[in-house]
């Protein structure tokens, strides 16, 4: 099986496109958003033929996009803890059947890093990882975890929201406390379009923000979806929970058509809060120095090959979306494509590169990264997708 390999060099093009001046002392606010489960082609910027996302695509037209982007471990838990700590999954260890990330690991987190050199630091949403005593307090000034199951919540007015639409009301929340003495940085991390795995019939539940949303459209056959095709697969594959959990999503017509369009509506629902977090960011006039990241924590199966979910090491399950904007950027470099591959790994080293601030010398970045003030250090080896 081919190695997923990178240099890093697209994330390095984008912090050096700007010049020392972006590091300067007037530090930029960070907004970070990171879906779950959309692969790098859910987008409108990316070519989706069907799919609704004006946010997602304003973002790649006034920034950079890069378009091989890839997760080193295909795994929820394990993606979300290499990009809060700059590791692979070999060198933390965190999976969800795994002890918690030890404070040594957190306390060099991005976010730990950024709030002790000033920022102040949020979290909304889902978190993924469990941690020692002490570490989110070292983390995040403010932290509100969502997790699924139910993705509706009941209200004290007795009405259901989704925790999409929750996430949202908590970031704005978060953005209207503060004083304006610090940077902020600010992490909102979806559960969306993560399906609801307990529940058989109604597999991707979307906000009701997004009912009635493409219910005229009919989806085509998923590529790669013959039979052929899951023949020539390895036996492990071909008895794996990808291929049961395809059994649940995809495995007729009828079954595709409703839980793809229910697919669609939620990464549309992501796409609707992220507007109106970045409006409300608009409104309070942060906008000019609020730069944006948003990716995902891994791939995803749609039937193709014969598989769902993600875990394993085709490019569906690997491949994520990632769009940096820097309201700073000089017009004539925005809405680039960087096509050289970068990875999640090096996600945390390009916040804190970002925002001025050097990376720890722990990070894994792949072998090329950025760090503090725009300067290129070299770092780690080529790299490899790995699962557990």
């Amino acid at each position: 099986m081919r190695l997923v390999r990178s240099n890093c060099a697209g994330v390095l093009a984008f912090v050096l496109a700007f010049g020392p001046s972006v590091f300067a002392a007037d530090r930029p606010n960070i907004l970070f958003f990171l879906s779950d489960d959309q692969r790098n082609d859910q987008m409108g910027a990316a070519g989706h033929p069907i799919l609704e996302t004006p946010t997602m695509d304003r973002l790649a037209a006034e920034g950079v996009r890069f378009t091989n982007a890839f997760v080193t471990t295909s795994i929820c838990a394990a993606s979300r803890a290499t990009i809060l700590t700059g590791l692979y999954e070999r060198s933390h260890r965190f999976t969800f059947t795994t002890p918690p990330l030890t404070r040594k690991l957190t306390d060099q987190s991005y976010a730990a890093v950024l709030r002790d050199a000033g920022y102040h630091t949020g979290f909304v949403g889902k978190i993924g990882v469990q941690f020692e005593p002490g570490a989110v307090e070292k983390m995040f000034d403010s932290y509100e975890t969502l997790d699924r199951d139910p993705y509706f919540r009941e209200q004290r007015d007795g009405t259901t929201r989704h925790i999409s639409q929750i996430a949202g009301d908590k970031a704005i929340e978060f953005l209207r406390s503060l004083d304006g003495d610090k940077p902020f940085s600010l992490s909102i991390s979806f559960n969306a379009p993560h399906a609801e795995d307990n529940d058989k019939e109604d597999h991707y539940p979307w906000p009701r923000v997004m009912d009635g949303k493409y219910d005229d459209v009919s989806v085509p056959a998923r590529h790669l979806s013959e039979q052929s095709v899951f023949d020539s697969q390895p036996e492990f594959l071909k008895d794996s929970l990808n291929r049961e959990r395809w059994y649940w999503r995809w495995a007729t017509p009828d079954a595709y058509q409703k839980n793809i369009l229910g697919y669609y509506r939620m990464i549309s629902g992501v796409d609707h809060v992220m507007g109106r977090v970045l409006d409300e960011v608009d409104r309070l006039g942060l906008a000019e120095n609020t730069v944006v990241v948003f990716s995902s924590d891994n791939g995803y199966y749609l039937g193709s090959r014969g598989f769902a979910g993600k875990w394993s090491h085709y490019e569906e399950s690997l491949r994520v979306p990632l769009v940096i904007y820097d309201p700073r950027e000089d017009a004539a470099q925005r809405g680039r494509i960087e096509e050289p591959m970068v990875l999640n790994v090096d996600i945390p080293a390009t916040i804190l590169a970002i925002a001025g601030v050097e990376a720890p010398d722990a990070y894994q970045v792949s072998r090329s990264c950025p760090s503090s003030g725009g300067k290129p250090r070299r770092l780690g080896a080529p790299t490899s997708s790995s699962s557990t």
